[in-house]
């Protein structure tokens, strides 16, 4: 499915949300921060390539990019419209569109050999957008536990990453495609304007080429070589795009929410 499909069909499915109201109904504005561990192929290691981790340079590339990376933090901005039911008796439901942002980087360990090295290492930027819907209920007037759930689409940026000039000269520029995502989440409000979840988000899997511009001195060889000759290279900058390869992982994130918008 193209993008611009995609994002009409949450543009159209959030005017829907949003269509049907009661009297009593109101706009609410969210504002969130986050931190999370991450799961699926950011969990990987990386393996050990002589006395470094990575390739042979000491480097990702699209073998390894987004293997052993770091916790993920993030916000949210969130437009509802809150629909009491029965006067809040039974509780209320809020549709709502939203927008978030995750940054993460390789693990501290990767980090301290890019640094040690002179290297660069990559920086990941997830920018999520959802449609969805969260149930609350009264316990108080105080306590409310929620549950909700999105879905929508996520887009991924990675930071080039860079070999020193003295070691490989490598210049690795990434080219990543958004897919499909959603989240489900539980927690409670502690007060009309403030709450506390436990979510995850499943950022989709999305497929990661080299832009062609990037410059890759040493080039991987034949699945048949042996050891000694995995790599070769000529010394002069060579153009260079393997196949994509595809990364599926998400996070699963503590979220603190605030809450702003009139109340009854």
């Amino acid at each position: 499915m193209k993008k611009t499909n995609i994002f009409k069909t949450l543009i159209i499915g959030a005017a829907l949300c949003f269509a049907g109201h009661s009297a009593n109904a109101q706009f609410e504005f969210g504002l969130s921060l986050n931190g999370g561990l991450v799961t699926g192929a950011m969990t990987k290691d990386l393996p050990q390539s002589g006395t470094v981790m990575g390739n042979s340079q000491g480097l990702m590339g699209t073998n390894y990019i987004m293997g052993n990376s770091s916790a993920m933090l993030g916000f949210a901005f969130r437009f509802g419209y809150r629909i009491p039911i029965n006067n809040s008796e039974y509780g209320e439901v809020l549709p709502y569109v939203e927008i978030n942002g995750f940054w993460n980087r390789p693990k501290k360990s990767v980090r301290t050999q890019y640094d040690e090295a002179d290297n660069t290492y990559p920086h990941y930027i997830n920018v999520p957008l959802y449609i969805g819907a969260q149930y609350r209920y009264p316990v108080t007037d105080i306590i409310k536990p929620y549950a909700e759930f999105g879905i929508g689409y996520n887009l991924l940026f990675i930071s080039s990453e860079y070999g020193n000039t003295k070691n490989a000269g490598d210049d690795y520029r990434y080219n990543s495609k958004g897919a499909l995502s959603g989240n489900v989440g539980i927690g409670c409000f502690f007060s009309d304007w403030v709450s506390v979840g436990i979510y995850y988000y499943g950022l989709g899997a999305h497929k990661i080429k080299l832009k062609d511009n990037s410059k890759i001195d040493l080039l991987p060889a034949s699945d048949l070589a042996d050891r000694w000759s995995q790599y070769y290279g000529d010394g002069i900058s060579t153009q260079y795009n393997p196949k994509p390869v595809t990364r599926d992982y998400g996070t699963v994130a503590l979220r603190l929410n605030f809450h702003f918008g009139p109340r009854r």
